[in-house]
């Protein structure tokens, strides 16, 4: 989603298609997903201790605070020794991925056939992209300052009641927000005061984010630096983002001139940096869809659990991190439809309203795919305010769903400060369930209009109550399928003889299912959970018991 709609080339239709599009030498690109990471069960306890001490302080903190494992399988490096055999074949890599446990290449029919054919190879998908475009429109600035803090950004923030949260005191402090996209030019005067951690060109793999001249085209980051400026830009009497004092990634996931597949690819791979470093929040303005008549990404792919960018995020959102994502502008054009990786549960995806608080001619309407209710929250996404790349002090204002969708991470910054306890999925169920039609949502604004003061509010009538993983344990605990969608196999593995309980708690602490075993046997034990009574979300199972206790997350999918 870029200010300016691009020309259609094609689109993802990553898991369920096989398109036919080749490169001028012959060549094709494809996805490779493996059976596993090529490890014994030794090997992977070491690997899984190997890659808790890579991750930062920050993250590990995060991570126990969202009653997450320290390290789960997301976290082990895809096998080396897979890889070199599919280099081996002669198949460029492009990317590869432990979160998706798969490798990108670029590969001859000769190669393909080769690759096809190993024995750690799951699936191979060729893929083909196109990414959305916004329809926004950016015009300067005009009039004279209407306020003497907020400018004439105060309306985008007042509908949603920020300013309230401002006046008693809170501004992002010790929240770590990554933003995805074009690119910032952070010399901005709306920068001044911003905090960036850390920053990383994903497309030319370098520390350099903002354009570099006979690098990057014209205009490269205009989008990346308005939607950054919207979220914590800090210009007394101008532009005075919610989350102005928060902590900043700035990842550069997007090229402008062309639409690649590689763009997928590094977006995950930006998700997976900011889960390293101990990002809290993610922010991006970016959908990947099909343009008529050739939707290359299908309507019920948009089921939560297929693209590329979808998968990232769901991996994320199990990690403890709130993802928020615009949901798209395609209201009015042939598709209709929001874009991924809006799809995705356990997200914020965002629609926007005008000044007034009706739904924006452009905001993407839901369902998903798979028939769940999108966007998720609204905000406002027409004459936003934000900071012109390019320039030192200059301001216009811009429309789309991705000016509404800075607005809520930043939002999001202010709660999750004043309730530095609460989970990610607690920010997120406040967040909805005080907006302006939580008792009545639907397809267009979702949950309602962000209520920002009434969800810093928020009372929960249960306190989440899972205990946090303890990583020393004996105890061994997993889930397959993750995510699940019928039955789940459950394998619980104990050291000794003991009595114990096991149970499964949703995101809010609350117990979905208890087994009504107690007494278990050494050694390893599998179990199947019936998952049809269960809503689509995020649980954990638990198990807490005299030979030591052990949590794992599990993410269910209807």
């Amino acid at each position: 989603m870029l200010i300016r709609r691009l020309p259609a080339l094609s689109a993802l239709a990553l898991l369920l298609m096989v398109c036919t599009a080749h490169a001028a030498d012959d060549t094709a690109r494809y996805w490779v997903y493996l059976r596993d990471k090529g490890l014994s069960p030794a090997e992977r306890q070491l690997a899984l201790q190997q890659a808790e001490q890579t991750l930062t302080p920050r993250a590990l903190a995060r991570r126990i605070k969202n009653h997450v494992p320290l390290a789960d399988n997301y976290d082990l490096p895809v096998s080396a020794r897979y890889v070199e055999q599919i280099r081996s074949t002669g198949a460029r890599i492009r990317t590869v991925s432990p979160w998706l446990n798969a490798v990108s290449i670029e590969a001859t029919p000769q190669q393909f056939a080769a690759i096809r054919e190993m024995d750690g190879v799951q699936t191979l998908e060729q893929f083909h992209l196109r990414k959305t475009g916004m329809n926004e429109h950016p015009t300067r600035a005009q009039g004279t300052l209407d306020d003497p803090n907020y400018g004439l950004s105060l309306h985008q923030y007042a509908m949603s009641h920020i300013p309230e949260l401002h006046h008693r005191g809170l501004s992002g402090r010790g929240v770590l927000i990554c933003f995805l996209d074009t690119g910032y030019e952070l010399y901005h005067r709306a920068f001044d005061s911003l905090h960036v951690v850390a920053k990383y060109d994903f497309i030319h793999r370098d520390t350099t984010v903002q354009d570099v001249a006979g690098e990057d085209s014209a205009g490269q980051s205009g989008h990346g630096t308005g939607t950054l400026s919207v979220c914590g830009g800090y210009r007394d009497s101008m532009l005075v983002g919610p989350a102005f004092g928060a902590d900043f990634l700035c990842a550069k996931t997007e090229w402008v001139p062309t639409e690649t597949h590689a763009e997928e690819d590094y977006y995950v791979e930006a998700l997976h940096w900011a889960d390293s470093l101990g990002a809290d929040i993610t922010s991006s303005s970016l959908g990947y869809i099909g343009e008529a008549p050739d939707f290359w990404y299908p309507f019920p792919d948009l089921n939560g659990h297929t693209a590329t960018t979808t998968r990232g995020l769901e991996v994320a959102a199990a990690h403890g991190i709130l993802c928020v994502t615009a949901a798209g502008n395609e209201r009015f054009s042939s598709w209709n439809h929001i874009v991924t990786p809006a799809d995705a549960d356990s997200i914020l995806a965002v629609g926007a309203v005008d000044t007034t608080g009706e739904i924006a001619g452009f905001s993407s309407p839901g369902p998903t795919g798979d028939g769940r209710i999108k966007p998720d929250i609204s905000a406002q996404g027409t004459w936003v305010l934000w900071a012109e790349a390019h320039t030192q002090d200059n301001y216009g204002f811009a429309a789309g769903t991705s000016l509404s969708t800075p607005i809520v991470s930043g939002a999001a910054a202010l709660i999750m400060e004043a309730h530095p306890t609460w989970t990610a999925q607690m920010v997120r169920h406040a967040m909805m369930q005080t907006a302006s039609m939580a008792d009545s949502a639907n397809n267009d604004f979702g949950w309602g209009i962000m209520n920002a003061l009434a969800a810093a509010d928020y009372i929960f009538d249960a306190v989440p109550v899972t205990p946090n993983p303890v990583p020393n344990s004996p105890v061994l605990l997993s889930t397959y399928p993750n995510p699940v969608n019928g039955t789940a196999t459950l394998t619980l593995t104990l050291p000794s003889n003991g009595s114990g309980r096991l149970t499964v708690y949703d995101v809010l602490g609350r117990e979905a299912f208890t087994w009504p075993q107690t007494k278990w046997a050494a050694g390893e034990q599998h179990l199947a959970l019936n998952t049809e009574g269960f809503t689509t979300g995020i649980y954990f199972v638990r198990f807490e018991g005299t030979a030591g206790h052990a949590i794992q997350k599990m993410v269910i999918l209807k």
